[in-house]
């Protein structure tokens, strides 16, 4: 049973990650703006990873402080899959601490309700000072489970009758969602189509979909394949 304080803070822990790294300011601001603008679009990070055509720990290994600097070109990445076409908004400078990298850690605490990700930079003596916090709806945890399945129905039927009878070439994962969106009136979600394209993927019968796995300097594509 929780208790009226575990109610108010999102539930009973399930569980606390803890993640270090050196980061410098403009890492620090570019990992904030990131992950309130995931958070702002309910995006799972393996959603988001998805959209970008990289794989599943693609993002979560960002925001797990794992990738050692991000370039221009993947984060240009991130925010076409989030519908950002600019950089505005993203915060890159900013006042306060003196120049140079900085031992973070973030601590990702899971509750049955919420994730709370709060990232602290780290003094010379171990001392630690909040730098942010953000909060997420906890996915595992949704009420509408009827409706969950009713809108991967829907992308179902929609790529069935396009892997019967429209689909041609190499489609990218966010060119598939978009078009799933176009095609229903449910507010669908990267999650919805992420599970219908691991169907189709695993499939025994025809025709089915091939994803051409993600390296180097290339996306993840799906085809399809008769036989």
């Amino acid at each position: 049973m929780e208790n009226q304080d575990d109610s108010l803070l999102g539930g009973k822990v399930i569980r606390s990650y803890h993640y270090k790294a050196e980061m410098s300011r403009t890492d620090v601001n570019i990992l904030y703006s990131v992950m309130q603008l995931r958070i702002s679009k309910g995006y799972l990070t393996e959603e988001t990873s998805f959209l970008m055509g990289m794989g599943n720990d693609a993002i979560g290994n960002f925001e797990k402080l794992a990738r050692k600097r991000v370039t221009i070109g993947f984060l240009m990445d991130i925010l076409a899959a989030l519908g950002k076409k600019s950089l505005n908004g993203i915060i890159f400078f900013g006042s306060g601490r003196k120049a140079g990298d900085f031992l973070c850690h973030m601590v990702r605490t899971k509750r049955t309700k919420i994730i709370e990700h709060a990232l602290y930079l780290m003094d010379d003596s171990g001392k630690e000072y909040l730098v942010f916090k953000l909060f997420e709806l906890n996915q595992n945890n949704t009420p509408y489970r009827e409706s969950e399945e009713e809108k991967v129905k829907q992308i179902r039927e929609i790529l069935d009758v396009e892997l019967n009878d429209n689909w041609s070439g190499m489609k990218t994962p966010i060119e598939i969602y978009q078009h799933c969106c176009l095609l229903t009136d449910q507010d669908v979600m990267p999650r919805h189509v992420m599970k219908v394209i691991g169907e189709m993927t695993s499939r025994r019968s025809y025709p089915k979909l091939l994803p051409n796995k993600a390296n180097e300097g290339r996306k993840i594509t799906y085809e399809k394949i008769d036989k």
